[in-house]
């Protein structure tokens, strides 16, 4: 069993996760703006990832696989909390999707249209996360 933390370790983790999040997320415009369509995408990917475990670790629930913070993100903040919107369940798991196809399928070469359109959605899914932090530094009611 894991320690609980302080409601002001799981902020300063989750500020530190967001920062993760940017970070990515520039990385990936950087990638695109080289033409790295497909690399572009696993960082958008990598951005929403960072920052849905942000999210997660304000209200101290911990996932250690992408896939457990895939069901952690639906069941704990989407189902039962109604803290992020329905349909970003729908918009992580297709983005976990497109970063493995990205990754490791042969052959697989993303347009620069499709690498854009994941790029938009990682910014969305990331401000809202950014939303939901500084919401929390705000109130300590979690």
């Amino acid at each position: 069993m894991k320690e609980r933390l302080s409601l002001e370790d799981r902020i300063s983790i989750a500020r530190y996760r967001s920062e993760i999040a940017k970070e990515r997320l520039k990385a990936s415009r950087v990638l695109f703006s080289e033409g790295f369509y497909n690399d572009a995408i696993s960082k958008a990917y990598f951005a929403v990832h960072a920052i849905s475990r942000a999210i997660l670790i304000l209200y101290d629930i911990r996932a250690t696989t992408h896939e457990g913070v895939k069901t952690m993100l639906s069941k704990e903040l989407i189902k039962e909390a109604k803290i992020l919107p329905q349909d970003f369940a729908k918009r992580y798991s297709q983005l976990k999707a497109l970063r493995e196809d990205a990754d490791y399928e042969d052959f697989m070469t993303y347009s620069k249209e499709d690498a854009e359109e994941v790029i938009e959605s990682a910014e969305k899914f990331v401000q809202k996360g950014l939303e939901i932090i500084e919401k929390a530094n705000l109130s300590e009611g979690l």
